[in-house]
């Protein structure tokens, strides 16, 4: 048995945030650069506006709720170390880019808040995400939910447009090129639809 509270001590945490080898591409038949240019755009949408999510006060609820908003929908887990690295890159790209048009909703997988509390507010000190909470057997009803980190476009129309099934590096400018095309409503064509 171990004791929760001390499963990322500083200098493991450390090495996980900074240890650029570290990444989890799903499969090696799927490109994979570590950047946004990874997206696989999809020819048929998936319908995931009725799919539930819960903040850490228990409160529920749908991607419906984020309508007319493009949604960058992420799923982590608190024993994920390219998850974790991903974290403080998604709240500097909700920082920059968050409001009316775009969000970024993070969505942990743990059974158990505390973990996922703990390492999103204490040790990485997020700030400008909220926290969400799901296990992925409610999620795998919508979402293909196979690898973690795994990334979602959702539309303003609640339909899951694009997945990444890794670690993305959010800093890089490319992202926040993206995201502004998809604010603006570029179709997903442009894109190249796979």
């Amino acid at each position: 048995m171990y004791c929760r509270k001390y499963l990322f001590p500083p200098l493991v945490l450390v090495f996980l945030l900074f240890n650029s080898n570290l990444y989890a591409a799903h499969e090696s038949s799927e490109h994979y650069d570590g950047t946004v240019n990874s997206f696989h755009w999809l020819k048929k949408p998936l319908n995931v506006a009725d799919a539930a999510i819960h903040d850490e006060n228990g409160n529920r609820f749908t991607l419906s709720d984020f309508k007319n908003r493009i949604v960058l929908l992420n799923f982590w887990a608190s024993w994920c170390a390219p998850c974790i690295r991903e974290l403080p890159k998604l709240d500097r790209l909700q920082q920059r880019l968050g409001g009316d048009d775009f969000v970024v909703v993070s969505v942990s997988l743990d059974e158990n808040i505390e973990p996922a509390r703990e390492m999103f507010f204490d040790q990485i000190q997020i700030k400008h995400l909220q926290l969400y909470l799901e296990p992925a057997t409610q999620l795998g009803k919508f979402f293909p939910v196979d690898v973690i980190p795994v990334n979602f476009i959702i539309d303003r129309n609640g339909q899951a447009t694009g997945l990444l099934r890794s670690y993305v590096d959010w800093d890089n400018p490319l992202s926040d090129t993206l995201i502004k095309h998809l604010i603006a409503g570029a179709p997903i064509n442009t894109l190249n639809a796979k």
